[in-house]
């Protein structure tokens, strides 16, 4: 009865059409949280090499100097990506310019405060993504995306701003580690990037710890 009631339908939502929404939402997800996890917390890894004390080894210094500037120049490229696709309103030189920014400002917080590292590191990704399954409109058209993206690769950091993206780097992680991580952190203060003290009574699991195997605040 109630079939016979309905107008006959105009539109039809096809199978393929919602399995292609659900892959780029799938594949978009696991690459942004992959991508944000790895950018908000220190890289340098640091080892107990007696109860209390905590030091990075020569080896470990060495493999953090070598990889993250290339770490720091992949971030950027796949921010670059997203806002050169994403319908935002940017040029190509605004969009270097704001994920040089963004990859900066992350990895400053990163090493000062976990919970805005977080924060900052997911929203220009979620909005795009959040954007395309709200709005429908969260890419550019071709034309204007075309246009985009051959300013975008016309365009090259400076030398003083690579020397700002990558210097910033070792400049706070150098804090982190001598400040933090040999005067603060043994004075009984909680450090990014290292176990909380409220923990150090539980038994210990490793003798060799991350900084993203850390206690950190519970994430949204």
């Amino acid at each position: 009865m109630l079939a016979q009631t309905l107008p006959e339908p105009r539109f039809f939502v096809h199978a393929d059409d919602v399995l292609a929404h659900v892959a780029i939402i799938v594949v978009s997800m696991i690459a942004i949280v992959f991508a944000y996890h790895a950018m908000q917390r220190p890289r340098l890894l640091v080892s107990e090499v007696e109860p209390g004390v905590w030091r990075a080894r020569r080896r470990d210094v060495w493999k953090y100097v070598l990889s993250i500037p290339w770490l720091l120049i992949l971030w950027m490229a796949g921010l670059e990506l997203i806002l050169v696709f994403a319908n935002n309103g940017l040029d190509g030189v605004q969009v270097s310019v704001i994920a040089v920014s963004l990859v900066i400002a992350v990895r400053i917080l990163a090493h000062v405060v976990h919970e805005h590292a977080h924060e900052l590191a997911k929203t220009v990704p979620l909005t795009v993504v959040t954007l395309f399954i709200v709005s429908g409109n969260g890419m550019r058209d071709s034309a204007e995306r075309d246009r985009v993206l051959a300013d975008w690769n016309a365009t090259a950091l400076t030398g003083t701003t690579e020397l700002l993206l990558i210097g910033t780097e070792f400049v706070v992680a150098a804090l982190w580690y001598w400040v933090g991580v040999r005067w603060w952190w043994p004075k009984g203060h909680d450090l990014v990037g290292m176990p909380k003290h409220r923990h150090l009574t539980e038994p210990a699991s490793a003798a060799v710890t991350r900084p993203d195997q850390a206690r950190e605040p519970d994430e949204r």
